[in-house]
């Protein structure tokens, strides 16, 4: 699994304003990014109104397969907490308290979500 993060460029406006703009910039010129260890980063919205960093992805190929995701879903939320906590990117977002949630698609069956999770301030 990727995780992605927006960097902190701008010197003014608020911090959801900031997360807002650069969500947006991300995924009007790099999404979809290239497929790595078959995955593929679709969009990174701002969700104002709780305060959370939304990535979307797609799953292909050998990871588009629902039974091994849920029979390592324990696995896999702890492999994106584990980068969450780890990325610098991500830093002032997490000292203001947002929110991160990953969100996971079928490549075969695009409404299909193999993978929802949330991470709030306790998690990281």
């Amino acid at each position: 699994m990727q995780v992605h993060c927006c960097s902190l460029t701008a010197c003014h406006g608020s911090l959801e304003e900031r997360a807002a703009q650069e969500c947006k910039e991300y995924t009007e010129k790099k999404c979809p990014t290239p497929v790595v260890n078959d995955t593929r980063m679709d969009s990174m919205v701002f969700e104002a109104s709780s305060r959370t960093i939304h990535y979307y992805h797609t799953l292909l190929d050998k990871a588009d397969n629902e039974q091994v995701i849920v029979a390592k879903r324990s696995e896999l939320r702890k492999a994106l907490g584990d980068a969450l906590k780890a990325d610098p990117g991500t830093k002032a977002y997490k000292d203001a308290g947002f929110n991160f949630r990953y969100t996971y698609h079928s490549g075969k069956a695009p409404s299909k979500v193999l993978l929802d999770e949330t991470y709030t301030e306790k998690n990281y």
